[in-house]
């Protein structure tokens, strides 16, 4: 299919697109309009590729792969973090395969005809060429990389959207928990087969949380009557301690004009739960500027992919990374503070229980829902005002961008 083509069929299927209702089947269905997703819309936006603490020493690295492209996040042995493209400079071939890695002698060599590159990302040798072959003109290709209260975050276009917003939204709520100095102690994958829409219409509502996640409903308030109430009891104790963390709200359409969008809201617990734990309780030292547990809990965007949740004393990040038009991978990955020591002062399944059994839920509900949109009888259906409110933002999100920007 051409892609005037492709831009006539979206542009027709935005325009039956009914206002506060969920997407025609064929966004959820089509390759072509998935390409176009990635190329009008994913490749612009920064996508949270990990945290520092994974890669602690010189030479250290990991994968990130998103549809057909893949990314050494790389320590060079100058300390500075980059994003290499895994993609080598004679023919092309991946260079590395496993999903993390150290580059012990300094170098990474291609396996197919062994070019070797240093972990700044310039060509070390290319054996066999020619003796006024210039190594300088091929270093490994670079994209843009940005560190942010230690998440690294990675932006594929060559003029990517300013970070300052969400540097700000982050330093004044993620950092107050201490992420800039937390350890990754867990992640898990979880492959979905489903389109990477279904995905993010699924995080950003709480609708489903009753009858689908019990466990996080028991133990928290959102969509239950007094929220604002319990809310407001918790922020206030949070400025007992000094703390304040402000609600922002810069997110899909509502980003800074050359922004990346950027979200961050507080919620209290529910009843005497302080965590997102088996039994509300404590499971790991408390992380950053926190004294004591506030009972609250707060949740950040970053984009149309990255999500996190801090509590007092764990965090978790959450990536959703499209493969296919049908395939979405949620890379979830846990945090704790630096000097907490597994097996003396937390354990490794009370910490990830909650969102283990959360996203393997999530899994289950979005490929039903998947099999569903497939169905030659599915007709787009109404939101559910005002707790569907933020999946239609995304929806409204989505149509502006495809429709309006061109390739990065």
């Amino acid at each position: 299919m051409s892609q005037q083509s492709v831009e006539t069929g979206i542009g027709k299927l935005t325009e039956i697109w009914q206002e506060g209702h969920s997407l025609p089947r064929e966004f959820y269905l089509s390759p072509e309009i998935y390409e176009r997703d990635i190329e009008r819309m994913l490749l612009r936006h920064w996508i949270c590729a990990g945290h520092e603490s994974s890669i602690p020493t010189a030479g250290d690295y990991f994968l990130f792969e998103m549809d057909r492209e893949s990314v050494i996040v790389m320590r060079g042995h100058d300390g500075i973090v980059r994003a290499l493209m895994n993609v080598c400079r004679h023919r092309g071939s991946r260079i590395c395969t496993r999903e993390s890695g150290h580059a012990s002698s300094g170098v990474i060599a291609c396996p197919y005809h062994a070019w070797v590159y240093r972990t700044d990302g310039s060509l070390h040798g290319a054996r066999m060429m020619p003796a006024d072959f210039d190594k300088s003109a091929h270093s490994l290709a670079q994209i843009e990389l940005r560190i942010v209260a230690g998440l690294i975050f990675i932006n594929f276009s060559k003029g990517p959207l300013g970070l300052d917003a969400v540097t700000e939204t982050i330093n004044s709520s993620l950092k107050v928990y201490g992420w800039h100095r937390a350890r990754v102690i867990h992640q898990e994958r979880y492959l979905i087969d489903a389109n990477w829409k279904l995905c993010i219409e699924n995080q950003m509502e709480c609708y489903h949380c009753a009858p689908s996640h019990r466990d996080y409903s028991r133990l928290h308030s959102q969509a239950k009557p007094g929220v604002e109430e319990s809310t407001n009891r918790m922020l206030a104790r949070t400025r007992e301690f000094g703390i304040d963390i402000p609600i922002q709200d810069h997110w899909a359409l509502q980003a800074r004009a050359g922004q990346e969008a950027g979200y961050c809201r507080r919620y209290a617990m529910s009843g005497t739960a302080v965590t997102g734990s088996e039994d509300g309780g404590p499971v790991a030292p408390l992380m950053g500027d926190f004294p004591d547990y506030d009972g609250g809990t707060t949740f950040v965007y970053v984009g149309p992919l990255s999500f996190f949740i801090a509590y007092t004393d764990y965090g978790a990040i959450f990536r959703f990374i499209p493969k296919r038009h049908d395939q979405t991978e949620l890379i979830v990955t846990w945090l704790v503070d630096s000097k907490a020591h597994e097996g003396v002062n937390f354990d490794r399944g009370r910490v990830t229980w909650l969102w283990r059994i959360t996203s393997e839920s999530d899994k289950k509900i979005i490929e039903d829902n998947q099999l569903g949109v497939s169905s030659r009888f599915y007709q787009p259906g109404p939101y559910s005002f005002p707790i569907e409110a933020s999946s239609h933002r995304f929806v409204e999100w989505y149509l502006h961008d495809v429709n309006e920007h061109g390739e990065g």
